[in-house]
Order: structure tokens, then sequence, then C-alpha cells
């Protein structure tokens, strides 16, 4: 498939805050559970909240990459985000537990139809330095959502409520639809396989050494990155406070970790999505090395250390992403970017159960176990770099 026109810049720009605002939409409530268990009676299952959205949100990668592939990325891009705009403008006065809970289930379905489709769509678009700059925005919007979100949700949310916060964001998701729903329509594709056939191709997705050695690094990335916050804030959250360092404070310190996808942009084409990669995945794997080494005796060393692991994980995603997209074949692309996003989504719902297999090790051997599994993932990713193009 020939690369299609680059959408406007303004697009371009309403779509990566379009990705901003759609993860955010996961980490928003984390630093107003308390407060969401007293005003909707959630109780103990205030964390239902995250699990409702995040268990749906996981599931839909897998319905819409593959839809995309048929039906046209606009279209169903379109669709998604009308929808979201809808759900979330009415969580905006959910007031019972059983009404939020259902509707971030539903929140969760819609926000899904987004971000696996929206890299497929500017993936196709451009020249090739265009292409990897769109990559660039896009990874940098979904890596510090995971920040940004719960900054917004704290300082919005936790002040107003959460329809506060909420209504903004459905704003965004309208303006977005409408405006691609402006822009010329997909060009036909060949004629379609029956809509179960896609998903057959996930045995070809996975036979694919070059994707395995995608698949594989991506599970294990926000798999630590989740692990390492959760193990930090429980072991090591008290010391940090007794030093003025708040929880967030201590992301915040790693937010130019983040901006790591647009220094990516200038060197991909030269050294090509394997290299980037592998080097992204060595950068982690020193980072949590040296968080290993720091431990509880060195806390500015150790929070330090977490800006390397965090810029190590900004090169790798943009990698990572730029791989999928440049290996999977045109008309599993959308199936192989989806893929790819629902064993991100996996890795970071498997961080909290490491986390708490680690509870009663020395926070240093909890740390140097994820730099060991990360150092596997760069060893994995190596090793196959003789069948990778550069």
């Amino acid at each position: 498939m020939q690369p299609q026109h680059l959408p406007s810049f303004p697009l371009r720009a309403l779509l990566v805050a379009c990705a901003l605002a759609v993860v955010s939409l996961l980490y928003l409530p984390l630093p107003i559970l308390p407060q969401l268990a007293r005003t909707h009676g959630l109780g103990a299952a205030a964390a239902g909240v995250i699990s409702a959205f995040g268990l749906a949100y996981a599931s839909g990668f897998l319905i819409f990459g593959p839809l995309s592939d048929r039906l046209g990325r606009r279209r169903v891009m379109v669709s998604g985000l009308a929808a979201l705009a809808l759900v979330t403008a009415l969580l905006a006065a959910a007031k019972s537990a059983p009404l939020l809970l259902a509707g971030r289930a539903v929140q969760g379905l819609a926000a899904a139809a987004f971000p696996p489709v929206v890299i497929a769509y500017l993936a196709e678009r451009g020249t090739p330095r265009q292409r990897v700059w769109s990559v660039a925005w896009l990874s940098t919007a979904f890596l510090s959502a995971g920040l940004l979100g719960q900054i917004y949700g704290a300082s919005v949310a936790g002040r107003w409520g959460l329809g506060a916060a909420l209504l903004p964001l459905a704003a965004i998701f309208t303006l977005t639809a409408g405006w691609l729903w402006r822009t010329p329509a997909d060009p036909a594709r060949a004629s379609p396989a029956p809509p179960a056939g896609g998903y057959r191709q996930f045995g070809r997705l996975l036979a694919d050494p070059q994707l395995r050695r995608v698949y594989a690094p991506a599970l294990l990335l926000l798999m630590c990155f989740v692990a390492f916050y959760l193990v930090l804030d429980a072991r090591l959250g008290p010391a940090l406070q007794a030093q003025g360092i708040s929880a967030l404070a201590a992301r915040e310190l790693a937010l130019p970790g983040f901006l790591a996808p647009l220094a990516v942009a200038v060197v991909m084409p030269r050294w090509g999505a394997g290299r980037v990669v592998a080097i992204g995945l060595a950068v982690a794997t020193a980072g949590l090395g040296l968080c290993a080494w720091a431990g509880r005796a060195h806390l500015y060393g150790l929070l330090a250390a977490s800006v390397v692991f965090i810029t190590g994980i900004g090169i790798s995603v943009p990698g990572l992403i730029t791989r999928v997209a440049g290996v999977a074949e045109a008309p599993l692309r959308g199936l192989a970017v989806a893929f790819y996003t629902f064993v991100l989504f996996v890795g970071a719902s498997l961080g909290p159960w490491l986390a708490r297999q680690t509870a009663a090790w020395p926070v240093e051997n909890a740390f140097l176990l994820l730099a060991v599994l990360l150092g596997a993932a760069a060893v994995y990713a190596i090793s196959g770099r003789r069948t990778l193009s550069p």
C-alpha cells in the first residue's frame, strides 16, 4: 500500500491531544478513588472504577483494530469517538455505583476504538520521516497520559468532582470526531474477508519472528513500569514523604523521560526501528539496575535513576510501534497494532501482580528483578537483529 496524504497539521495536533485525553481516562480516577467511594457509595469496590474500564479497554483493542482493516480507519475512529463523547458526558451525571461502574465499562470499550486505529491511520500517511514524527508525538501522548491524567484528576476532579473533569474531555472527543468526519474517506480496500477472517490471522502474527520480538518486549515494558511505581510507593513512600517528596512529585521528576519519543524521531530514519528498540530497552534496563543499586540508602540517586528508566521506556515505545507498523502486511496492520496495544495493556495489568509477588523482598531485590526481566527482553530483541530490517 502506498502512503496516503498526510492530514493537516491542526488535525494531527488534535489527534495527539485526543490520544492524550483518551488514555488519561484510565488514570484520571486514581487520585480520587477515596472521594468516589464516598460520593457514589462504592466502599471497597472503588477500585472497580479502574478495572471496569481497563478490562473493556483491553478487550476492545482486539475488536476495533481488525474492524478498521475491514471498514476503514476514519469510520471506526469517528464512530468510536462519537460514542465515547456521549458516554463520557452521561458519566458526568452518574450518581450511583452501578451506573458509574457500568458506564466506565462502556467508556473503556468505546475508548479502545481510538489508540490502535489512530496509530495505524498516521503510520500509513505521509513520507517515512513524517510517519516517524507522527508516531513519536502519539507515543509521547500515550506515555505522558499516565502522569498527566493523574494530575488532571487530582486538580480538577479532586476539587470540583468527576463530572467537571469529564465534560471537557467529552468536548475534545466530539471536536475530533467532527473534524475527522469532514476529511476524505479512506481509499477503497480489497474485497473484504468474512468478519471473523481477520481474527484467524493471529497465528500469522505470532508466527512472524520479527513481530514476536516486538510483542514480548512490549509485554514486559509496561509490566515493569507499573510494578516499579507500585513498589516505589508501597516500600519507599514514607521515606520519600519524610524528605518532602510526594508520590506525584516522584513521578513528575521523570517527566523529561516522557519526551524521549521526540528525540527518537530525529534519529529513527537513520538508525532504524530495530536499533532504537534495542537501545531503549538497554537504557531502561540500566535505569532499573541503578535503582536497585541506589535502593533505600540513596533516595535521590534512586529518583535520578528512575529518570533513566523512564527515558528508556520513552525511547522503546515509538521504536516498537514503528516496528509493528513497518513489519505487518498492510491488510493486517490494524490487527497487528491492535494486538501490540493489547499486549502493552496486559503487561500493565500484570504490574500489580508482580509488585505483590515481591512485597516481602528487600526493595533492592525487587528492582533488580525488574532489571533482569527487561534485560532479557533486550537480549531477545537484539538476538533477532539479523532478521530485522534496519
